[in-house]
């Protein structure tokens, strides 16, 4: 054995580097990473529409345009109820205050190893709270939306650049290599995409499993905007770990909130953590984990380093980053321990449900993509 101290500090100067690249650029690395994801899902729409010799320019228009309808259809679907939850604000706090009224009375008669509660001073600072965080509220809501739309609106434009200009994109980095590893190389670049597309596919399969569980669980209750609850959880359920519980505790917060019985909320904590247990164990595992094959620790790893260097956006964005870097890593001899270290070895047994599944939803593929 023989430890080369000058390629350790190789190694760690390009992994400290690498780090501080990435949160100094975030910025501008955050929509492109984004829309580098979108180009690979829709690749394929794009490519069935070229052969049938529509022009790339236009089925790169009519793609763009069929993904900003359907979300902006999504988005008119949810408002409604959006406003009418903004409305009942006024009559949330006033419940709030109930509810803080019977905990502090049930605390006084039966608790008695902690001094008298004063209510009163607790529903005057419950109000101050809320009204003095208004302001705040708003501002960081208009700070986080212009923040979004930004991302939103580059996020479109490269995406239709990559789409644009993918075989020039492609050509270029193909010929940064030499001659003889021209080939593995574009053999790379396809598996690279086909990872980025499986791995949106399979977080918007995911995303309407889950929403639909999570709106009939909530409309069995009885709990007032089933749909709309149902399906925010659903979508941040794709921070992981994290997005599950601020998913499952707004609506149970409502449901505490707006109910005179308590059991409404109990119910619906014990649907989401029935629902989280499908997930856990089933769904997530068989839908997405079986297409980035990456073991569970670097799992969570990337999710705490997405979470620290980008924040939310690195949360969603760096499982699939990472997913890409064991595949790059794969296919050069020196970086193959790298993409030995970070993929899940372990066989798992699948059930004959989700192979059939899988088989559709690749025959699908292969149809769309068929020459």
């Amino acid at each position: 054995m023989t430890l080369s101290f000058k390629k350790l500090f190789f190694v760690l100067a390009t992994v400290l580097l690498s780090i501080y690249m990435l949160f100094a650029a975030k910025s501008i690395l955050i929509p492109v990473v984004f829309a580098m994801l979108v180009a690979f899902i829709l690749y394929p729409l794009v490519k069935w529409l070229t052969k049938r010799n529509i022009a790339l320019i236009w089925s790169v228009i009519w793609t763009m345009a069929s993904v900003t309808i359907v979300v902006l259809g999504v988005l008119f679907l949810f408002s409604a109820q959006i406003v009418s939850i903004v409305k009942e604000y006024s009559g949330f706090l006033a419940r709030l205050q109930e509810v803080m009224d019977k905990v502090i009375v049930f605390l006084n008669e039966k608790v008695s190893i902690i001094p008298p509660i004063d209510s009163q001073m607790i529903n005057e600072q419950i109000t101050q709270l809320f009204s003095d965080s208004g302001l705040l509220i708003v501002s960081d809501t208009i700070g986080v939306t212009s923040t979004l739309f930004t991302y939103l609106v580059l996020t479109f434009i490269y995406s239709f650049l990559i789409l644009l200009y993918h075989k020039h994109l492609t050509k270029a980095l193909i010929h940064f290599n030499p001659k003889e590893d021209q080939p593995a190389f574009g053999e790379m670049l396809k598996e690279v995409q086909e990872i980025g597309q499986k791995y949106l596919t399979s977080m918007l399969t995911l995303v309407l499993v889950l929403g639909g569980l999570n709106s009939l669980g909530l409309w069995l209750i009885g709990i007032e905007y089933a749909l709309f609850f149902g399906f925010l959880a659903a979508l941040l359920a794709i921070i992981p770990y994290v997005g599950t519980v601020v998913g499952g505790l707004i609506p149970t917060l409502f449901a505490l909130i707006t109910y005179d019985s308590y059991w409404y909320a109990i119910g619906v904590v014990a649907m989401f953590w029935f629902v989280q247990f499908l997930e856990g164990n089933f769904l997530n595992p068989k839908i997405v984990g079986g297409n980035l094959n990456i073991n569970a620790f670097f799992s969570i790893l990337s999710l705490i380093a997405g979470g620290l260097l980008w924040g939310i956006p690195g949360m969603i964005l760096f499982l699939p980053m990472v997913a890409i870097l064991k595949v790059v890593c794969s296919y050069y001899t020196e970086l193959k321990p790298v993409a030995l270290l970070l993929g899940d070895s372990e066989e798992k047994n699948s059930h004959p449900i989700f192979e059939r599944i899988e088989q559709w939803g690749q025959s699908i593929i292969s149809k769309i993509t068929k020459k």
